[in-house]
């Protein structure tokens, strides 16, 4: 009888270590110990100047900056800027630099086309920025928060970031739906 074939409580017990060890050997090997579970991969995005992360998990896709201007309606939320229809789905442009309280931007950069949320209940999202300018982790979710209620977390060059969660951003509290 092998040892993998041995049913008995001990050999169980033996299996169920020696799958754990193989496990936690794959995860060390990879950085996958509990620091590196407590990361978060962001996009950063450039707002006129100002730094800021969204999630890179929420992100479907970045693209250039596309959309049909849609005439303002009085209940549509700050921001709007028009449509952009992906792969047969429509999405609402909103210009990221006015939900966080600044200018309308000029000439965005980038558009991110974000996924679909069940707690976002305007469906699907495109978010306009100057430009994106690469991906860093986090650890964690940083404490701190801006006036705003968005948190900074610091790279390790120094420069700080807001760390956007599109759920939060879209909350009946920032756009009043």
């Amino acid at each position: 009888m092998t040892r993998d074939a041995d049913h008995s409580p001990a050999g169980n017990d033996a299996f169920a270590r020696r799958v754990l060890r193989e496990r936690a050997r794959i995860m060390a090997a990879r950085g996958g110990g509990a620091d590196a579970t407590a990361r978060r991969p962001l996009i950063m995005l450039d707002l006129a100047g100002q730094s800021c992360g969204v999630d890179l998990h929420a992100v479907l896709r970045v693209t250039d900056p596309v959309w049909s201007d849609m005439p303002r309606r009085p209940d549509c939320p700050p921001g709007v800027r028009g449509v952009h229809g992906y792969q047969g789905d429509l999405y609402t442009v909103f210009d990221l630099s006015v939900l966080l309280g600044g200018a309308r931007l000029d000439s965005p950069g980038v558009m991110l086309l974000l996924r679909s949320v069940s707690s976002i209940p305007l469906g699907r999202i495109a978010l306009l920025a100057t430009s994106a300018t690469g991906t860093v982790e986090i650890a964690g979710t940083p404490t701190p928060l801006t006036p705003s209620g968005f948190p900074q977390a610091h790279l390790p060059d120094g420069r700080g970031l807001t760390v956007i969660d599109p759920a939060r951003l879209f909350s009946s509290r920032y756009v009043g739906v």
